[in-house]
């Protein structure tokens, strides 16, 4: 690719991005329904990855592309939040996950039934937009366990002491709700919360540690909300529930369940697994590379 041919993909970009930004959010400024603010946010981004795809036959320009929304999203979304740049609601944050998700879905796609590996640089864009999710998923992992006026929606029937007896905090709640003093869905939210925020945590341990022994992922899948609850019960005491290590393995569980899922989709319908590089697939038909 020449230089020209280089700076025209980079304008491509910059436009692909400027379109989607502008989409996103005078939808949602201007117009009521989540659902409809979150679908045309979707279809935009599906519009704009698929033209960068073609365009450049390669998944890098697509990773910039979704860098460059989730950056500018973000930044809209934080002064929002600290400030009055835009009246704020639960879609703000769903733009959010859409401009990383929808990218990151449709390249999965696009790789899985490219046989021909006509496009270039799929592992390196999962690579780089999992760095992403990761950072982030990182920091609201320690802002939510160790800032004690965090998410209170998810923490405020949890004892203001700590809790050595497994299942006492579900125990406790399913008797308050069968007295009728709280609703079922606060016990949901509490058995949900600790459950779905260590899934991505799973996945992503058993994608890197996939040619580990099971004994290995166990324990990791085990070790980090553990260590996560011991820094928890000096840093913030109140905050410290056995329960929570339980939840966040059975979290884990899943994750790693949903890894396998998705790998076992890849290989029924490109015949590789996911992840795994041409060049080693003939030795080892289990071998992954990240």
């Amino acid at each position: 690719m020449n230089r020209r041919s280089h700076m025209e993909l980079s304008s491509l970009i910059v436009f692909l991005s400027i379109i989607s930004i502008l989409t996103q959010y005078l939808a949602y400024y201007f117009l009521d329904s989540s659902y409809i603010i979150l679908g045309i946010s979707g279809l935009i981004v599906i519009i704009c990855t698929h033209i960068l795809l073609s365009q450049s036959l390669t998944y890098e320009s697509c990773f910039v592309y979704t860098a460059l929304i989730l950056f500018i999203s973000m930044l809209i979304t934080l002064l929002t939040y600290f400030g009055d740049f835009l009246p704020i609601n639960n879609t703000l944050y769903c733009i959010l996950i859409i401009n990383w998700l929808i990218p990151t879905i449709y390249c999965f796609i696009r790789s899985m039934f490219d046989n021909s590996s006509r496009i270039d640089n799929f592992n390196s864009f999962y690579r780089n937009v999992s760095i992403i999710f990761v950072l982030i998923y990182i920091g609201i992992l320690l802002y939510g366990n160790f800032n004690e006026d965090a998410f209170p929606w998810a923490y405020h029937m949890v004892s203001s002491q700590v809790n050595f007896t497994p299942f006492w905090s579900i125990a406790t709640q399913i008797e308050d709700y069968i007295n009728k003093m709280i609703p079922l869905v606060d016990i949901l939210t509490y058995l949900l919360v600790r459950t779905l925020t260590y899934i991505p945590y799973g996945f992503y341990a058993v994608l890197l540690l996939r040619k580990s022994s099971k004994l290995l992922r166990f324990f990791i899948l085990l070790l980090f909300p553990s260590l996560i609850e011991m820094v928890q019960y000096f840093i913030v005491p109140a905050r410290f529930d056995v329960d929570d290590i339980i939840y966040a393995f059975i979290g884990g569980v899943i994750g790693a369940l949903w890894f396998h899922i998705i790998n076992g989709i890849y290989r029924a319908v490109s015949g590789r697994n996911f992840l795994s590089r041409d060049s080693d697939y003939r030795y080892s038909n289990s071998s992954l590379h990240f």
